[in-house]
């Protein structure tokens, strides 16, 4: 799976902070506590660096540069350990220079650690870490290499205290969601998986092609991104399916981004994302896509434009 670069995952992490739903985070929260309570956790296997045994332990998967870190770890409090698991090793390259430049930001003490054996090739994979000390507790962050669509089950979800993930659900298929579920059920680990595309995109003023383009997008969402055939914007209604035919009580809540007219440079980058989508799925209708790239773009550009992108948060207790 690819298709992500480091510099768009940062354009919109604030998007995604504003639209995040606050009342499952909160409960996610709630659940994460009772469960470091509850659960004694597994000793770390050897050659694991040593963690600070108190600390709460966060997988996260599809975890990129560390977003949800940067969203979560403040509202947890306390000492923690997380694992982002991906399999771009470009974006777990910038994930522990990000996290420092964001907590020197806050006024947080923040080390990065790079792994020799990473650097050596004797890891197998990219892998590196990022301390911060902040005023809320001790955050270790690890980065870990691994081709989640084949090797989901290798990773042990009974070491962390809570799974979370956010913007990956829809790019996978069908059977790797009911895989998940086994995967989540066997362990019995709150998981949180916030900012699901839903497919709602809705440009305003409206333009006479927005549903022309808007089924190309659909189209073009249903693809291979790794995981075989991609359930794309109905992802989190069928997680939730899955989850709840086994048992498991789900909610879920609206995340949508709204983009106002007042970012232009947002606006301009999801239209431009539209106009080559849609030139690659439906090129047969070319002359009406430019023509209505370049209506929306003279919108944008005068201020008159705005667009709201569904997504839905996914709390499983």
């Amino acid at each position: 799976m690819s298709g992500f670069d480091a510099d768009w995952l940062s354009q919109r992490e604030p998007f995604d902070r504003a639209a995040r739903d606050p009342g499952l985070e909160t409960a996610f929260v709630d659940a994460l506590r009772a469960n470091h309570h509850s659960h004694a956790l597994l000793s770390d296997s050897p050659g694991d660096r040593s963690i600070e045994p108190r600390a709460m332990r966060l997988a996260d998967l599809g975890g990129g540069t560390a977003a949800n870190f940067r969203a979560l770890a403040p509202r947890i409090d306390g000492d923690q350990h997380w694992v982002l698991f991906d399999h771009d090793p470009l974006l777990l390259a910038a994930a522990p220079g990000r996290i420092a430049h964001w907590a020197r930001a806050q006024g947080w003490e923040a080390q990065i650690d790079v792994d020799p054996d990473a650097t050596s090739g004797r890891s197998g994979g990219t892998s590196g870490r990022c301390a911060v000390r902040s005023a809320r507790g001790c955050w270790t962050i690890d980065v870990m290499q691994i081709d989640l669509a084949a090797s989901l089950e290798s990773i042990d979800a009974r070491r962390f205290d809570g799974i979370v993930t956010t913007a990956f659900l829809d790019l996978v298929s069908h059977p790797w969601l009911e895989r998940l579920t086994r995967w989540l059920m066997q362990a019995r680990r709150p998981l949180l998986a916030t900012l699901t595309v839903d497919g709602l995109r809705r440009w305003s003023p409206v333009l006479d092609d927005d549903s022309l383009i808007e089924a190309a997008f659909r189209r073009h969402q249903g693809g291979d991104k790794g995981f075989g055939e991609s359930v794309g914007p109905g992802a989190a209604a069928v997680l939730a399916e899955c989850l709840r035919s086994a048992g498991c009580p789900v909610r879920l809540e609206r995340s949508d981004w709204r983009i106002g007219p007042g970012e232009v440079s947002m606006l301009g980058r999801m239209a431009e994302e539209a106009r080559a989508v849609a030139l690659e799925v439906d090129p047969v209708s070319n002359e009406r896509i430019l023509g209505w790239y370049q209506q929306r773009r003279a919108q944008i550009d005068a201020g008159r434009a705005s667009l709201a992108i569904g997504h839905v948060d996914l709390l499983a207790i």
